[in-house]
């Protein structure tokens, strides 16, 4: 969330840029496209009130304040610039003080120092703040140190906020116990976005609270503070009264090593969550591998072979690979035998079973009917289940759909045993004609009639050999399928991404390096995968050699296995081949956690481990930063000063773990802004942030200084 009190929206002096130059409906969409919670207009020597109250109309996201920036002369010699911002609920007073001429010449329009105080001490001090020109910012135009103490002390009972030229500036400012802020200044709308300015923890709703945020920090973020979410943790079975606050909110625990930050967040703060029910996970930086794996292991599957395709493949391969013809009867040579007219008995020529003929057929056998029928009681269990599992057992959505689901299995199992009737009547009918014509032929010589030439049963089977041929093709090329997933970003290098897909090998398909399919079974699949797609009516003359001896030894279990495979590759800037450092693994597993969003609470344990700065301070702080505005509660165990200072959490918890301490404190609480924190047992005992934060996160003051010194800073 950040503050900009320098904006103008209007080119008012003639050596102001156009570019300064927005709509209200424009000024509006900045303010929330950049985050800025907090601002106020600051047009040279210019409040327009319309402009104002225009934006204010609008349904926003940010506080506005009015403001103006005025030239200041203290004499012929010394000529400043300075911003006043107000109480919105003064805005006419501070338009009629400040700019009650209409034809105003704003090149040429100046208050004299005495007059600029009396207009502002018009005001109650709690309704207007200053914010001159300061140092680095327009040297020109920039208050010196010895007129800014007139200036504060001339409005001792006012707030006074200096406006330097640079981030560092403000950061040293800030650090000597003075009010420092940065504002845009902008000189080019269509550049907003790169401007540097300066963020806030709490979001301010109103000129009051920020006043009071101004006049006292400590006092005003405890007031905050109170009226946040927590939850108080007890850390000790034997004691009560030993409690942690853990805010709906950033918290950072810091302390040396064995001070017992790890006890902290592994036996009090995740058992508490997870008791109350929470989405919660620890993340312990030693373990971000273990992380990785899981993260990967997780995207892997949500991409599952179908089972119901890949079994259509098993079965109708093996069906394709068994496949045989026997040498074809020769049905004019028996034609012709049986009219012939000599007959060899006249009782043989008075058996008329000798002629009759069968011509039903059926291209299914008992096993195919069976497992027909066991994969449709499968489909039906499965949908059962989801009814039993989802709904309550007196639901009558649940009881009807049951019922239904039964009566569907039964009708299928009844139609089984028509089917299964069906079948054994054909096969019957034709046993008990062949088995009459045999006996009687042996009898009598006499020449039985064909029950059937065997030219239709040929064509269904052959007709049923290609389905099996069709089915294979298709279930193929439906089971591939692919999905890619973010893991994260790297440094310089770009999104990676994973991408998982169920892969199934061609005639074309080469061995290449990490390749998911066995090379030394390519050759033999891939000639297996040319038949069957090559296969036509024409290779029905040869059916049975069409499969070499090799190829007729693998089974419809082995094949499937073989030539349908999940291949998962990582992915960077189109690169399929890249694969994470040890280092960038760190990095994913981190990034694949802050940005899954369905937890309550996010817990690490010395999260920098295996991250470098420049990491931390562009993704992890910005991410950290996201899901606190999403109202996660997240707790940060580490010795990193970026973590533990730029996140701004809302409570700092120091561990200072020692045997038989007299006072019990092993804990203490506070935050940087009041600079303090409290024992857990004797409040009494209060320690200086500043000095801890210094000692665990920095090395030391001296460190500090020494490295501030080698930076020339």
């Amino acid at each position: 969330m950040k503050v900009d009190f320098h904006a103008h929206t209007q080119k008012c002096k003639s050596g102001d840029s156009p570019k300064r130059k927005i709509s209200p409906e424009n000024f509006s969409k900045k303010m929330s496209d950049n985050d800025v919670v907090m601002c106020a207009i600051t047009n040279h020597n210019k409040f327009d009130k319309t402009e104002f109250d225009t934006i204010l109309s609008f349904d926003h996201n940010f506080t506005i304040f009015p403001g103006i920036e005025l030239d200041v002369k203290l004499d012929e010699n010394k000529h400043y610039h300075t911003i006043l911002i107000c109480d919105p609920i003064e805005a006419q007073k501070f338009n009629d003080t400040f700019d009650n001429e209409p034809d105003r010449n704003y090149d040429d329009f100046f208050l004299s120092y005495t007059d600029f105080i009396h207009k502002i001490k018009s005001f109650s001090n709690d309704k207007i703040i200053v914010i001159p020109h300061f140092l680095d910012k327009d040297k020109k135009r920039a208050f010196s140190f010895e007129d800014k103490e007139q200036l504060i002390n001339d409005l001792s009972e006012y707030i006074v906020i200096l406006e330097p030229g640079k981030t560092n500036t403000m950061g040293i400012i800030n650090g000597h116990d003075e009010l420092s802020l940065l504002g845009s200044d902008v000189q080019n709308w269509a550049e907003y976005n790169s401007y540097e300015l300066p963020e806030i923890k709490f979001r301010i709703d109103s000129f009051g609270k920020f006043y009071e945020l101004a006049k006292d920090p400590k006092l005003f973020v405890k007031s905050e503070l109170s009226h946040a979410e927590k939850s108080e943790i007890g850390v000790d079975e034997n004691n009560d009264d030993l409690v942690v606050d853990i805010y709906e909110d950033i918290n950072v625990v810091f302390g040396e090593k064995g001070s017992g930050k790890t006890i902290l967040m592994k036996n009090h703060i995740l058992p508490y969550f997870q008791n109350q029910g929470k989405r919660v996970f620890l993340h312990e930086g030693k373990n971000y591998e273990d992380e990785f794996n899981k993260i990967v292991d997780r995207h892997k599957k949500s991409v599952e072979i179908d089972e119901e395709l890949k079994t259509d493949v098993e079965d109708n391969f093996n069906k394709v690979i068994e496949y045989s013809e026997g040498k074809p009867n020769n049905f004019i040579k028996k034609s012709i035998e049986y009219n012939e007219k000599e007959k060899s008995s006249k009782n043989a020529q008075m058996i008329h079973k000798t002629d009759s003929v069968f011509s039903e057929t059926d291209s299914n056998s008992f096993d195919e009917l069976y497992d027909e029928m066991s994969k449709n009681t499968k489909k039906i269990s499965g949908v059962q289940a989801i009814n039993n599992d989802f709904r309550d057992t007196n639901d009558e959505n649940r009881k009807g759909l049951n019922h239904e689901l039964l009566k569907l299995s039964n009708e299928f199992t009844e139609q089984l045993k028509v089917d299964y009737k069906k079948l054994f009547i054909r096969e019957s009918t034709e046993f008990f004609l062949d088995s009459l014509k045999d006996s009687v032929k042996k009898k009598t010589g006499k020449k039985p009639k064909l029950s059937k030439i065997g030219f239709a049963d040929l064509i269904t089977k052959r007709l049923s050999y290609m389905d099996s041929i069709e089915i294979i093709k298709k279930s193929l090329s439906l089971l591939s399928t692919e999905e890619t997933h973010r893991l994260g970003i790297l440094p310089n290098k770009g999104e990676v991404q994973l991408k998982t897909q169920i892969v199934v090998l061609t005639s074309k398909t080469i061995h290449i390096k990490d390749s998911v399919f066995d090379k030394n079974k390519i050759r033999l699949n891939r000639s297996l995968i040319e038949h069957i797609y090559n296969f036509s009516f024409s290779d029905f003359s040869e059916v049975n050699s069409y499969f070499d001896t090799d190829e007729k030894n693998v089974s419809g279990n082995v094949f499937t296995n073989d030539v349908i495979k999940k291949e998962t590759r990582f992915k960077i800037k189109g690169n399929n081949a890249y694969r994470p450092s040890e280092g960038e693994k760190a990095i994913l597993s981190i990034s694949g956690l802050l940005e899954d969003y369905k937890f309550d609470c996010y817990l690490f344990d010395e999260i920098e481990r295996g991250l470098g700065n420049k990491y931390i301070s562009e993704y992890l702080i910005p991410q950290l930063n996201q899901l606190r505005g999403q109202n996660k509660t997240i707790v940060l165990s580490t010795h990193n000063a970026n973590i533990a200072i730029n996140t701004l959490p809302s409570q700092c918890i120091y561990c200072d773990y020692e045997v038989n301490k007299a006072n019990g404190n092993t804990y203490y609480f506070g935050n940087m802004y009041s600079n303090e924190l409290e024992g857990a047992l004797d409040n009494s005992e209060v320690l200086n942030w500043e000095e801890k934060a210094l000692e665990h996160l920095e090395g030391s003051q001296e460190m500090f200084n020494r490295r501030k010194n080698i930076y020339g800073i």
